[in-house]
């Protein structure tokens, strides 16, 4: 009982310890579908800070398609993805801190959808997409 409780106390202590290591989700409503990104905070916040009509974004359009497709070509199972559309996103719960992101929305050749974002720094991040509203 005392190893048991001993462990627990430990395990408990580990956790609140790396509490702000946990990922944040982003959550974006696109359509019908709910799309969740698990970002860490500490990436979020690392991120430059932009706003409309100062300057040009961290990452340009023309970089963040270009990285979008090098993904899909490391990945298998999406060779026959293309792109379908690319919305330049502020980072919800972060706004104050102006921290922007793409959405990719990427289509299957059987219809499908696939959802991804690419952060400033070239990091692709792919999402999880549930039925939404």
């Amino acid at each position: 009982m005392r190893r048991t409780t001993l462990f627990l106390l430990t395990a408990l202590a580990a956790g609140a310890a790396g509490a702000s290591s946990l990922p944040a989700e982003v959550v974006e409503n696109l359509d019908q579908y709910r799309i969740v990104l698990s970002i860490g905070e500490e990436r979020i916040k690392a991120m430059p800070a932009w706003r409309p009509g100062e300057g040009k974004p961290p990452m340009s359009l023309e970089a963040a398609v270009t990285r979008t497709l090098e993904w899909i070509e490391s990945k298998t199972l999406l060779k026959d993805a293309t792109i379908y559309e690319l919305k330049y996103k502020p980072v919800h719960n972060y706004e104050t801190l102006d921290r922007w992101y793409y959405l990719v929305e990427l289509r299957m050749s059987d219809g499908m959808k696939r959802f991804l974002a690419v952060l400033p720094d070239g990091q692709v991040v792919p999402a999880i997409a549930e039925p939404g509203r």
